[in-house]
Parts: C-alpha cells; structure tokens; sequence
C-alpha cells in the first residue's frame, strides 16, 4: 500500500486524513510535545497535515521531508494554508541527508501498519536521530503489540466454502489459507478473550526478531487464531490503538492462523511468539504458541505454492549459510559488470553493504535485511 515511507497516491492520503481517530490523537501529541521556537522534523510528510500540525502547535521550523512526489501536495497545502514561512518542504530520502539546516527536537512520523512496525520504522527513525538534537523526543515515542486469542467467523466460512464449492473440494487452497497470515477487521465476537498488551517497544530500538505475548482464554472452545493489534503512545497520556475494542480506524487485525485449533479451555493462557524472516513479507513469518502441553508450530511458507525444495522460492527465508545463485541475480551483475559464483551468502552480503553504505543503515542487522529483501525482490521480479 505504501512506499518505504509517505503515499504518492492522493487517495491513498485522503483515507489517511478522513482517519479522524488518527488525525486527533496525532494533533493532541504534537500539541503537548511542541514547545514555542521548537525545530521540527516530519519524515514522510505525504499530506503535510502533521507537519501543518506542528507548525500550528508553535513550531519555529518544520522541515518536510517526502521521497515521493506527494512532496508536491506538501507544498500545495503549505502555502494554501499560509505556513510558507515555517513549513519548509524537501524531496529526498531520509538516508540521503547528512543534515538539516538546522537540527530538530521534534521527530514525527506516522510509519506505523497493520502490523505495527511496519514501512521499515526502526530503521527510520534511527537515522532521523543522526539528524536531531540528542535527546530529541519522538512522536510516536513507542508501541505495543496486543495479543488475542480468536475464532475469525470470516475465515471459517471462507474455509467452509472452499470445502464445498460446486461440489468440488478445493484442498490445496484450503490447506494453504491454514498456514496464511491474513489482514481482517475483526469484530468483538471473533475474540475469544480479552486483548492483552505485550512488552513496550521503543520506536528506534534494534528491530526485534521476534515478539513475545500472551493471549488469554474466557470461554471454553477451539482457538482457531491469534489476532494482533497494536497500541502506540504517540506523547505521554497520548495513545493510538488498532484493538478491536478501540474506535476504529483505517488499519486492521493481523490474523495468524492455528493448524490443528487449539482445544482450550477457559482459564488457559496462551504464550506466542512471532518471528518475520524478512521485515513486511507476509510469507516469511513463523509462529509458535503454547498452551498446557500442546504446540503449534506454524510456518507461513506453508501457504506458498510451489516444492519447499525450491530454493528460488525460498530466497531471503534462509537465516544462514550460502545459497545457489539465482539467475536474476547473475544477470543484474553481469550487466553491471560484476561476476557472481554459483553461491551467495546473505551474511557476506549484508556486511558488505554495510561497509559500502555506513549512513544508510543504523546497523549491520538493517542491512541484512534489505539485503533479504533485495532478495525476494529478484526472485518475485518478472
């Protein structure tokens, strides 16, 4: 839906703006984090409201930084509204700046999605602190995932029908959408329990490698699935929740799937944990949860189609070790004039990107990340 981060697509920006949950918690949080005179910094201004926002709020200077040519409807919007003065619109990569005329106190940007650390957040706003005042305070400042044990009446229909379709049993697709992260607006009575905070994820920590929680079981019955949310504190006493019993907004539930269900009980807690090979990539996630004694060990690459001896198909899912060459890949270097062996190791790689792009990536962890990216980017290209 997004670029790495802002939206060049003006309906896209429009579904943002007419969030008006988003929109108000954003304006309270600049509105308490913004003093007089303050030097502001919005990473993916889209729009430019956040940065209008600040500026409203007292802001000496705001620079607006946008990679993509939404950067015209920032400086549409800025002189529209008369801010010329303050709101200082500028095209480029966030990576890209070595500094700002003058450094801000004020980070904000709004990276977040379904899932919450989403659009590549931590490495951005770590690279935004390169150009800030130490001790620069940012909007959001953190999140939390939240956890819930669920039975989606969504997916079990769905399931049902695939079972039965003209008569014809469609099996392979069914076990596939088993195994398939999904993205869904669930409602009260998909829920199974209450929703249950995990740990307090600051915004430019390392990015995780995996997340923790827990999610609580009220009736007895089959969990078929454990919804997840997010909550993040955009300023103290300022927070902005994706929960199913929070107002709606424009995100919605992601959805892992549990192959067989669980036969719970009420009382049981469950113990989850969440583990994305690769940052955004739906089909790179594994997760495990507990409860009592039984396990559910999930593999999102069992919802892809093709052999899992492919290693094609499995580019950027190897945590270790070397892999054959991919074709693609080959000819890119051949046509910049590089020669590739008949293995590369995305470790090497990594390392080597780092070197070569210190102000890019916070560190080396980042840079492994793309390089996996990069990855199943060659693999998926046509």
């Amino acid at each position: 839906m997004a670029t790495l981060y802002g939206y060049a697509d003006p309906a896209e920006q429009a579904v943002m703006l007419l969030d008006r949950v988003r929109v108000d918690a954003y304006a309270r949080a600049i509105a308490a984090v913004v003093r007089p005179g303050d030097v502001v910094l919005d990473i993916g201004s889209g729009s430019g409201v956040l940065a209008m926002l600040a500026a409203r709020a007292g802001a000496r200077k705001v620079y607006a930084v946008e990679r993509t040519g939404a950067i015209a409807m920032v400086r549409e919007h800025v002189a529209a509204n008369g801010l010329g003065h303050i709101v200082e619109p500028i095209r480029g990569d966030l990576a890209d700046l070595s500094s700002l005329p003058e450094a801000p106190r004020v980070i904000v940007a709004e990276l977040l999605g379904h899932f919450a650390p989403a659009e590549q957040s931590h490495k951005v706003y770590r690279l935004a602190r390169r150009l800030a005042t130490a001790g620069a305070v940012l909007i959001p400042a953190s999140y939390q995932l939240v956890f819930a044990a669920a039975r989606p009446h969504g997916l079990a229909l769905d399931l049902a029908e695939l079972d039965d379709l003209h008569g014809l049993r469609m099996t392979a697709i069914t076990s596939r959408l088993r195994h398939r992260v999904g993205w869904t607006r669930l409602a009260d009575d998909d829920l199974l329990g209450p929703e249950t905070r995990g740990e307090s994820i600051a915004c430019d920590a390392d990015l995780p490698t995996s997340f923790r929680g827990q999610a609580h079981v009220m009736v007895d019955g089959p969990v078929t699935a454990i919804s997840v949310a997010f909550v993040a504190t955009l300023a103290p006493g300022v927070e902005l929740s994706s929960a199913v019993g929070s107002d709606a907004t424009h995100w919605i539930h992601t959805v892992f799937p549990l192959e067989p269900a669980f036969d719970a009980k009420a009382g049981d807690v469950l113990e989850v944990e969440l583990t994305p090979r690769i940052t955004l990539d739906s089909g790179t996630w594994t997760w495990q949860v507990r409860c009592r004694d039984q396990v559910r060990a999930m593999d999102a690459m069992d919802s892809l189609a093709g052999e899992r001896t492919d290693l094609l198909g499995q580019l950027g899912l190897r945590r270790k070790g070397p892999v054959a060459t991919p074709h693609r890949l080959t000819s890119w270097a051949a046509a910049l004039g590089v020669t590739l062996g008949d293995t590369i190791d995305a470790d090497d790689l990594a390392t080597t990107l780092y070197r070569a792009m210190p102000s890019r990536f916070p560190d080396l962890a980042e840079a492994r990340q793309e390089v996996m990216s990069l990855l199943r980017a060659v693999d998926k290209a046509g």
